[in-house]
């Protein structure tokens, strides 16, 4: 299994939707974009397994506590492995029952569990897509965990992340280095970092990683503009099916990571 560092980011308390985060609070985190072949199914496999839960706004557009776990249709992505953003983490009461389970199911086992000294149990599996996913035992945070990125300086992009996005530096469970997503009405997300050559995470089974704009998203993408941050694409609206239309944005991330920046009007933080 792949070696690797953990960084999370922590530290807003947004009282007033619509105000922008200072300067070194952490920006609340938004969602997980996967390719898939047909987000239907995906998403049904991941209400089966994962509980996530269906969102009225579009079709397959599901909630993980307070993350999005959204789905674009495209076959052949490649895995997610080898990508800028290699694995997602969830964390179980009993990871050993849930990897029995996972296993006779006929999911793809890549590691089996195992005890991490001064940390968690860990085991890792993988979706029909291509998804890796870590499955921990965690009981501070059951449900969606971490999001682990990968490149060839973790440091950089740990300090990339924290220019750009604020936060907090701390340890999990006192041992690995940390800095830790969370926000009023939004729950907490981790994100780890590993070391190695990696692929753009665009075209991979997770496409891309999101952040939520607590302030018009044109702002916020001038503020990260003038902060030296490469912009994709322009802000531009997306109706929904049901529900508040949004604004987005996509800008360049360290080692090829792509992120998306959201803007939710009329939204409470952690809709």
């Amino acid at each position: 299994m792949q070696e690797f560092s953990i960084r999370a980011l922590v530290g807003i308390s947004l009282a007033i939707l619509g105000a922008s985060p200072a300067v070194g609070q952490a920006w609340p985190f938004d969602h997980i974009h996967l390719n898939v072949p047909d987000p239907t199914a995906a998403a049904n496999w991941y209400e089966k397994h994962f509980g996530a839960r269906r969102l009225p706004e579009g079709p397959d557009r599901m909630m993980l506590g307070s993350t999005r776990l959204l789905f674009l249709k495209q076959a052949g992505a490649k895995p997610s492995s080898g990508s800028s953003i290699d694995s997602l983490g969830f964390s179980f009461a009993d990871v050993d029952a849930r990897m029995k389970e996972f296993a006779a199911a006929g999911i793809k086992i890549v590691a089996p569990a195992r005890d991490v000294p001064g940390l968690v149990k860990i085991g890792m599996v993988e979706d029909p897509w291509g998804t890796r996913i870590l499955v921990v035992q965690d009981p501070e945070l059951v449900g969606l965990h971490h999001i682990n990125l990968r490149g060839p300086n973790p440091e950089e992009m740990f300090a990339w992340l924290l220019a750009k996005f604020g936060g907090e530096r701390t340890k999990l469970k006192g041992v690995a280095d940390a800095i830790k997503y969370s926000a009023t009405g939004f729950g907490t997300v981790w994100i780890l970092v590993g070391r190695g050559d990696v692929e753009p995470s665009e075209g991979h089974a997770i496409d891309h990683i999101g952040w939520r704009s607590t302030g018009a998203l044109s702002k916020t993408i001038d503020g990260l503009r003038a902060d030296g941050v490469k912009v994709l694409t322009e802000p531009r609206p997306l109706a929904l099916a049901n529900g508040p239309s949004i604004n987005f944005s996509y800008v360049a991330g360290p080692a090829g990571v792509k992120i998306e920046i959201v803007e939710r009007p009329g939204l409470k933080p952690g809709e």
